[in-house]
């Protein structure tokens, strides 16, 4: 399958290196001086890897646990009908399914402050929200067609329209903001199309870069694209994993720069027509991303197993370990992880893992579904770098009742 891969920008890009490969063999994108690349080989095969060392602490250094307050105007759906997205002094919660409330919290106590906005069709209300994001003063919440700006106490600033529906919204600066493009590519065979994994805009709405790859038309017309990448910060910077090249970029103020290609040996996620097949399980899934300034913390699945793996960004030694997945089927599995040796609550990678911060964190939601299997492993815990912290979150467990808000367990990453 033929692709290549273009920038659409307006502005002026830092000099350039030469390009590293995509899977169809033309140059992924140029790479920049100034920011790290590295390339990553997953062309192995990891079965039965045993790495026994991957632990928590290589990434995190702290850990805080917030009960969010309980009230009748401020309830919060549990993971995964619910985002986050929190600031040094709030939590900001959106109801994604059912009423679609947008709610703030106070970060310290976990107090219900006050609902943000409402859905509607008025000039200032929210229409079909599906994600958000907080900075400094001001919220943002991405639709189907714009991304609404409020303060933090509700008052509508702007709304800006943006070309297709988002799945997710963040900002570089007080000028430009990045939003995601929810869509299904449909280009007939022999035809060529455009996919654009992400959109730079300024508060207008115009488009000032976009990362776009041009998709040969296929039987059946519809590509099975993920819409939502899997997305994180890393000092200060917006990171995705874009599947039509295997390639992460950092979405930065120069522009749309790569940082890690992988080499996945024929084991990638097919980009084709049609639904997912019962063969596709052989292909590697990536689930989550997270990295610190040594390291490179990756998650993925694959043969219905999970994998985890440490990629040193000094050294270039990747450490790769197996694991049993506890729950979940197919492409979508849940595992443990990395050991917890900070305060030994449970799991913090894959689809549990539902941070959407700036702040280099990992946010990990207690509730009814989960709570019995934290409280096994909290007591079982050995040898944890936190012990009273773990003491701290047992006793919330206990005093916890069962329709109560989530607790939200917040592990700040090291730099």
């Amino acid at each position: 399958m033929k692709k290549t891969s273009c920038f659409v920008c307006l502005m002026v890009f830092l000099a350039f290196m030469s390009a590293c490969k995509g899977r169809s063999g033309k140059a992924v994108e140029e790479k920049s001086e100034e920011i790290e690349f590295h390339e990553i080989d997953l062309s192995k095969d990891f079965t039965g890897s045993t790495c026994d060392n991957l632990l928590l602490s290589d990434i995190v250094e702290d850990v805080e646990y917030v009960q969010l307050e309980t009230t009748e105007n401020g309830l919060v759906e549990c993971y995964p009908r619910t985002k986050y997205a929190i600031t040094p002094n709030d939590i900001f919660t959106l109801n994604r399914f059912s009423k679609k409330e947008l709610f703030r919290f106070d970060r310290t106590t976990g107090k219900f402050i006050s609902p943000i906005g409402q859905i509607g069709q008025g000039p200032e209300d929210m229409m079909n929200p599906s994600g958000i994001y907080a900075e400094k003063n001001n919220v943002y919440v991405v639709s189907s067609d714009h991304i609404y700006i409020y303060d933090k106490d509700g008052e509508h600033l702007s709304t800006i329209p943006i070309l297709s529906s988002g799945s997710t919204v963040s900002a570089i600066n007080d000028e430009r903001l990045i939003y995601h493009p929810r869509q299904r590519p449909h280009i007939s065979e022999g035809v060529f199309g455009k996919w654009t994994s992400v959109n730079v805009i300024d508060f207008e709405g115009n488009v000032l870069s976009a990362k776009v790859d041009t998709l040969e038309g296929i039987t059946g017309g519809i590509y099975s694209l993920d819409f939502n990448p899997q997305r994180w910060y890393y000092s200060g910077q917006l990171n995705f994993y874009n599947e039509t090249d295997e390639t992460v970029y950092a979405v930065t103020e120069e522009g749309i720069i790569p940082r890690y290609h992988f080499n996945l040996g024929g084991n990638e996620w097919p980009v084709r027509a049609g639904s997912m097949k019962k063969e596709d399980v052989e292909c590697i899934s990536f689930k989550a991303f997270k990295e610190t300034g040594d390291y490179l913390y990756i998650y993925w699945n694959q043969n219905q197993k999970a994998y985890f793996a440490r990629f040193d960004k000094n050294s270039g030694k990747l450490e790769v370990q197996e694991q049993e997945p506890f729950s979940g089927s197919l492409w979508q599995l849940f595992a443990f992880g990395p050991k917890n040796d900070i305060d030994g609550c449970g799991s913090y990678f894959g689809p549990i893992d539902i941070s959407e911060d700036k702040l280099g964190s990992i946010l990990f939601e207690i509730n009814p579904d989960n709570i019995d299997r934290v409280r096994e492993a909290l007591e079982k815990a050995e040898n944890v770098k936190f012990p009273e912290k773990r003491q701290q979150l047992l006793k919330m467990l206990d005093e916890r009742k069962e329709d109560d808000n989530p607790i939200l367990v917040i592990y700040k990453l090291k730099k």
